[in-house]
């Protein structure tokens, strides 16, 4: 049979059998009645040769191969990025820059940008100028802030050292110093509890005459005195102070082995002779043995002293000098436990006259300390 008598039209339609209804080119060369090999010639020209559409598929498949092994390095890259920069996503750009410098010889750049989302021209102009002038000022201005912190031995705060800060000529603000020692970790030392209130018969010997008024308006108008323990390992040293309500300066002290009359008649007297009060002084304690002793009520009638005490067992009749002792606690003593008493006397002696008194800052005389404030007032 010839070929030639098959017209195109019939010719598509016996390629469209094989190609697109999938039937077998014998099946269909027997149901048409044509040559199979004359049918494979018609396929072959309709259809592209197999060995090029394989080739070509192939192709295709290695470029799809090189493009996903390519994503899966980016996304490992991305993911690594991730683990050891997920702190420096949350940090400041200067941060990230310095993630990326350190990190630029493992990882792409442009990853890294992409990454932690930074501009790739910001980080090389970064890197000709890593130390901006507001991190060469805040550099400057941490080692004022250390001077501070060590001259009060670590017991000043922010509100404190930027206070000195201010007095020294700077003109940074206090949130800035609070930033600085909260990202430094300078902080001010802590080691004791404030004491809980407690209620209280009141007095018998003396009236509460100061009635918590701990705000007076000139010296020597109102003392407050009271006794606290320091440990050592030659035993206690007991210490009593006086303090003057105006200015919260330490007017009188006293320290001995023993728990005496003596040791607060002796704080008494150096307050009086250092002051030398005009006119009549509120004395306030509270009920201790040593502020109700016959000797006590003789010394404050000659001396035109006035004396006062806080309800028994209430710990804020007297605020301001258990404050006093809280400071020095806190600040100086910290639960340390002497060698001898003579340098627990030492300690305490400098941290009241030369520190205390003359220099440390108190918030209630607005950052100046109570010499500074009684000579402004004076």
């Amino acid at each position: 049979m010839s070929t030639q008598r098959f017209t195109p039209e019939f010719k598509a339609e016996a390629v469209r059998q094989v190609i697109e209804r999938g039937y077998s080119v014998a099946e269909t060369a027997e149901r048409l009645g044509v040559s199979t090999h004359s049918l494979y010639k018609w396929v072959k020209a309709v259809t592209p040769d197999k060995t090029e559409k394989q080739a070509s598929e192939l192709l295709e498949a290695k470029s799809e191969i090189l493009r996903l092994r390519a994503q899966m390095r980016r996304l490992e890259e991305e993911r690594d990025n991730l683990k050891k920069g997920s702190a420096v996503l949350r940090q400041g750009t200067r941060v990230k820059y310095r993630f990326m410098n350190e990190h630029r010889h493992q990882y792409a750049i442009t990853t890294l940008c992409r990454v932690l989302q930074v501009a790739r021209a910001g980080f090389y102009q970064w890197l000709h100028k890593p130390v901006s002038d507001r991190e060469k000022e805040n550099g400057r201005l941490l080692g004022l802030i250390r001077d501070s912190y060590a001259a009060s031995r670590g017991v000043y705060g922010a509100r404190r050292v930027f206070a000195d800060l201010r007095e020294a000529g700077e003109s940074c603000g206090k949130h800035r110093v609070a930033a600085l020692m909260r990202t430094n970790k300078i902080k001010a030392l802590r080691g004791y509890k404030a004491p809980r209130a407690i209620k209280g018969r009141p007095s018998i010997i003396a009236p509460n005459r100061l009635n918590r008024a701990f705000t007076v308006d000139a010296p020597n108008k109102a003392w407050v005195t009271d006794i606290t323990y320091i440990r050592t390992w030659q035993g206690w040293l007991y210490l009593a102070v006086v303090l003057d309500l105006y200015a919260r300066k330490v007017v009188g002290w006293s320290m001995k082995p023993t728990l005496g009359k003596e040791l607060a008649l002796d704080a008494l007297l150096m307050a009086v002779w250092r002051r030398k009060p005009k006119t009549r002084v509120i004395v306030h304690s509270d009920q201790g043995s040593q502020y109700g002793s016959d000797d006590w009520k003789r010394f404050c009638l000659a001396n035109h002293l006035e004396p006062s005490m806080s309800r028994r067992g209430n710990c804020w009749d007297n605020a301001v000098a258990e404050s006093f002792f809280s400071s020095l606690k806190k600040e100086r003593i910290r639960k340390r436990i002497y060698k001898t008493r003579d340098m627990a006397r030492a300690d305490v002696f400098d941290y009241i006259e030369a520190f205390y008194n003359r220099t440390r800052r108190h918030s209630y005389l607005g950052g100046v300390s109570p010499e500074a404030f009684e000579s402004a007032s004076l």
